[in-house]
């Protein structure tokens, strides 16, 4: 029997623990799994793609390095947002650089243009993916992130409040506010 239907563990779960242990192909298989999602959530931080993918780089050395020291996991992608938010924040504070970027040019520097959809209708029209995205950048930073990690990542509530650090009520006043915003100026 496959070893992964045998135990009562998440296939995430399972795979971060083969990664602890040593397992070098499961260790290629989640970034291989996670690496353009973490590389569109860094052009939300910054611009300069050599900064994220130094910042990706330096995240998963450490991670493969530390493997023996880190926790347990039920959700890969959560532990590596939160990991890798933390990395390129003090990065960009060590640097003193910042700046939201918007949608466009995060496309044009994503390494993978297979992206999850936000909204269904900004896809396939183009004044209505202007006007969102007009009014998601003049929401504030954290209620852009917010929706960001819900609807790009797929994020629960839960999920969003550990990557962001903030409570779950926060998190969802963040995304309250700004799809009230959005509805009102739509």
């Amino acid at each position: 029997m496959n070893e992964l239907f045998s135990t009562n563990f998440s296939s995430d779960e399972l795979l971060w623990e083969r990664f602890k242990n040593g397992d070098r192909l499961a260790f290629e298989q989640i970034i291989s799994l996670h690496y353009a999602s973490l590389f569109r959530f860094g052009t939300r931080y910054s611009k300069d793609t050599g900064l994220i993918q130094d910042c990706l780089h330096d995240m998963f050395v450490y991670l493969w390095e530390r493997r023996l020291h880190i926790s347990g996991t039920d959700s890969i992608k959560k532990y590596l947002l939160k990991s890798f938010r933390h990395k390129i924040l003090l990065e960009l504070q060590r640097t003193q650089r910042r700046g939201w970027v918007d949608e466009d040019e995060a496309i044009d520097m994503s390494p993978d243009q297979n992206f999850e959809d936000f909204f269904v209708f900004i896809e396939t029209e183009q004044l209505s993916a202007k006007k969102i995205k007009t009014l998601i950048d003049l929401l504030p930073q954290r209620q852009q992130e917010a929706l960001h990690l819900r609807y790009y990542e797929e994020l629960d509530i839960e999920h969003i409040a550990q990557v962001m650090s903030i409570n779950r009520q926060s998190v969802s006043n963040h995304l309250h506010k700004a799809l009230n915003f959005l509805r009102e100026h739509w």
